[in-house]
Formats: structure tokens, C-alpha cells, sequence
């Protein structure tokens, strides 16, 4: 792996220890989704010693081996790509109705989240990580520059919507990973084995959305649907790959009957940035 993935690591299992304590104090108050979150990081800090558990500072973070999720029919990362960076995202799947038809079929009309750097965490506590899109939705999407609870994350960056382009803005005040423009190469429902109430399910009952598999704009080709390849070209990104996996909430109804024509619902997931 890189070293250069190193400065991509301020969060680490030791920034969580002592959430954990305040967590088994408080376990019955907590949602489902963040006892699950909280319990995993205990069973992976109970396997590792205490000398390893105080190395592990952003500077140190050894991420070893990514693993990503994997769900049936969604393609692999492509050969040669390392990960670059690994990002939760907390915010709104947008949709529009038609006011005059209560049985049409809401239509996706983008997305806004802010992202946080959860990169250490998902290489050393993989089934913590798979906890933490649910965990996140449970509550409120912090403000301003506010760390990802219950994970302590940092902010990383923004994802939303360049007219149809999914755009991932790495950029902050704080480092600059890239501007990356993307299109969806692949899309999979989530099974309905693995939709699970309190752990992936909004409070508003939104199943979550689709796993997907994106590709920078820039390596597709001028043909590819919906992206103007000349107009978008990435900042300084050399992302050629990005995932969202392990998604929570997010769905619209089935219809747009009692909606308005235009809203949101609240999602998390988590978005796996593959570079050449």
C-alpha cells in the first residue's frame, strides 16, 4: 500500500476506546445500529494488545490489506487499482414527484452528503465499519465540520451532483484529495436477505439503496451516457474507481402518492476510492 495513504488517516481505533467505556454504560439508550457499531469495535480492540491499540495514532495507522464488501452481481475493483481513500457519507437521496399523479414513480433527482474519512477504520475493524452506515443514519448529520458520531470521523470532503455527473469534491481547508466527476458503471439492489430494520432501515421505513460502481468521467468515453467528458474533467484526482457499498436508508416510496414534488430521504453509506 502506499505510504502516501498514511496522511489519509486521522481516525483511528484509540480515538474510539473510551467511546466504547461511555458505550457499555449506556448501551440500552443507544439505537440498535449504534450498540452493533460500538460492539464491534470492542471485539476487535479485545483481540489486539495494548501496546498495538496505543500505536495506532493518524501517523502510524498501519491499514494492511482493504477488504471492501462484496455483494453478488456487482463488478470487482479493476486490476492494478489501489484504494486511495474510504469515506462514509451522511445525507439525502433527492427525488422529484409529479404533484398530479399519486401513482407515478418517484425519480432519483441526485444526491447531497458530506463525507468522512473512515479509511483507518475500515481496514482495521471491517466489521465495525459495516455497522457505521447505520449507526450514522440513526442520528442527526452533524453540522458544519462536526466529527462523524459514533465513529469520531473528520470531514473529507462533499458528494453531490454536477448536472448528472455524481461529483465527489475530496477538496477542504484542510487537505486536498482531488475533484473527482463519476458515472455509474453498475447498480444492485441490496438483497432482501440483507435488509435488516434498525440496522440498515431509516426511521422512516427507506430500505436502503442500491450498491454502486462508479468510474471517473475522465476515463470514460465521449459517448458515455450522461457525462460530457470535455466539461468535466477531475482537479488533481487520480481516482479511477469508486464504490458505495454497505448503504442504509435512502429509498424513495414505491409511489408519489402524499409526497411533495420534490424531497429527500436521509441515507448513509459508505464509498470505497480506488486510484491508478
Amino acid at each position: 500500500m502506499r505510504s502516501s495513504l498514511l496522511l489519509l488517516l486521522p481516525t483511528t481505533l484509540s480515538t474510539l476506546a473510551t467511546a466504547v467505556a461511555i458505550e457499555r454504560r449506556h448501551n440500552r439508550a443507544w439505537p440498535e445500529s449504534i450498540r452493533a457499531f460500538y460492539t464491534a469495535v470492542s471485539d476487535r480492540l479485545s483481540t489486539l494488545p495494548p501496546k498495538t491499540i496505543s500505536a495506532l495514532t493518524s501517523t502510524t495507522c498501519n491499514i494492511g490489506s482493504p477488504s471492501m464488501p462484496t455483494i453478488p452481481d456487482l463488478p470487482p475493483v479493476t486490476q492494478g487499482l489501489t484504494l486511495y481513500h474510504v469515506a462514509v457519507g451522511r445525507g439525502t437521496q433527492n427525488y422529484t414527484c409529479n404533484p398530479n399523479d399519486p401513482n407515478a414513480i418517484p425519480v432519483a433527482a441526485g444526491a447531497s452528503a458530506t463525507l468522512y474519512n473512515t479509511t483507518c477504520i475500515s481496514c482495521l475493524a471491517p466489521l465495525a465499519m459495516a455497522q457505521l452506515p447505520g449507526a450514522a443514519l440513526a442520528i442527526p448529520t452533524p453540522k458544519g465540520n462536526a466529527p462523524l458520531f459514533p465513529a469520531q470521523a473528520f470531514v473529507s470532503g462533499q458528494h453531490y451532483f454536477t448536472g448528472p455527473a455524481p461529483t465527489f469534491n475530496l477538496h477542504t481547508n484542510a487537505h486536498n484529495y482531488g475533484i473527482q466527476f463519476a458515472a455509474v458503471l453498475a447498480k444492485v439492489a441490496v438483497p432482501e436477505k440483507m435488509i435488516k430494520p434498525g440496522r440498515n432501515v431509516g426511521k422512516d421505513g427507506s430500505k436502503p439503496v442500491p450498491w454502486l460502481k462508479l468510474s471517473s468521467a475522465d476515463s470514460l468515453s465521449d459517448t458515455a451516457p450522461g457525462v460530457q467528458q470535455q466539461a468535466l474533467r477531475s482537479d488533481g484526482s487520480p481516482v479511477q474507481e469508486i464504490y458505495r457499498v454497505n448503504t442504509a436508508g435512502g429509498s424513495p416510496p414505491k409511489t408519489c402518492d402524499g409526497m411533495k414534488k420534490a424531497f429527500e430521504v436521509e441515507y448513509a453509506a459508505e464509498y470505497w476510492f480506488w486510484r491508478r
